[in-house]
């Protein structure tokens, strides 16, 4: 090697010593003047139940101990009920905390109906899911990797289900030359550690594809945790307005081609199961 290229390495291990040196320093006053914010996973809870989704909220906590505005990056986070990972999700949306103040974060999410109603069934009778939760906030600096702002939770929370809703045999109340009333037993169970009300039943009730009877039950049936009730459906009909082969099948009790299809509201005091309108179809 040439005394010339002798002296260019040199120097150019000089200036690569002294760029670290100084990459170095900005780091150690970085650290000197920010103090490390940190994030708390605050709570899991369910924000609404249908018979597609159930929906969750995650809240984290971001305290900021300095004294000026902090600005991140956005997070990450990833979140596994009963050991099974069924959410992650990422933002770069920057957002920003006040000095010595701290901030909330809210993350919403949906999980499938099915998924859900798998894990639980897991969980034999109980509507209790564990869960567990890993977060890490992204520092908007220069130096990103300057802070591990991570944040790792457990913890149990309660899903609310939906009424179970089964059906006994349809029974002829009254037969005369006018008109035919049957009733349907709905049978309602209440799943959940706390009271449900089933109101504002809307039915339809059809025989061989034909509409037969429209009807409405006003009543609320009030269900206290576990309970199960019976809701008995009326249905009256013309015989006038029938044709043959619904006579027929009224003399002679053959009832195995009918469809009932209602809607229910379900109400409660938790949120998650607040007037909600469960679709319902029923054929033997």
């Amino acid at each position: 090697m040439s005394h010339r290229s002798r002296s260019l390495a040199i120097s150019l291990i000089a200036l690569l010593s002294i760029l670290s040196g100084c990459a170095q320093l900005n780091s150690d006053v970085f650290k000197s003047v920010v103090k490390e914010p940190s994030v708390k996973v605050q709570n899991l809870s369910v924000s609404h139940v249908n018979l597609d989704s159930v929906g969750l909220n995650l809240t984290m906590n971001v305290s900021n101990p300095n004294s000026y505005s902090l600005a991140l990056a956005g997070y990450d986070y990833r979140i596994r009920f009963n050991d099974r990972e069924l959410v992650k999700g990422s933002t770069s949306e920057g957002f920003s905390v006040p000095a010595n103040q701290s901030s909330l974060v809210q993350v919403p999410f949906t999980i499938g109906f099915s998924e859900v109603m798998q894990l639980l069934d897991s969980m034999g009778d109980s509507n209790i899911l564990r869960y567990e939760v890993d977060a890490d906030m992204r520092l908007d600096a220069p130096v990103l990797n300057l802070f591990n702002i991570k944040s790792h939770k457990k913890g149990e929370i309660t899903i609310p289900q939906l009424p179970e809703v089964s059906f006994g045999d349809l029974k002829v109340k009254s037969l005369n030359f006018t008109q035919a009333s049957f009733e349907l037993e709905m049978n309602v169970r209440n799943p959940n550690t706390f009271g449900v009300d089933i109101k504002d039943i809307n039915y339809q009730f059809s025989m061989g594809g034909q509409k037969w009877f429209d009807g409405r039950i006003d009543q609320t049936v009030k269900l206290s945790e576990k309970q199960t009730t019976t809701v008995k459906i009326p249905v009256t009909v013309s015989l006038m307005k029938l044709g043959s082969g619904a006579l027929t099948a009224i003399r002679s009790g053959d009832f195995s081609d009918y469809a009932l299809d209602a809607n229910v509201n379900v109400d409660s005091a938790y949120p998650a199961l607040k007037n909600l309108n469960i679709p319902i179809h029923y054929a033997p």
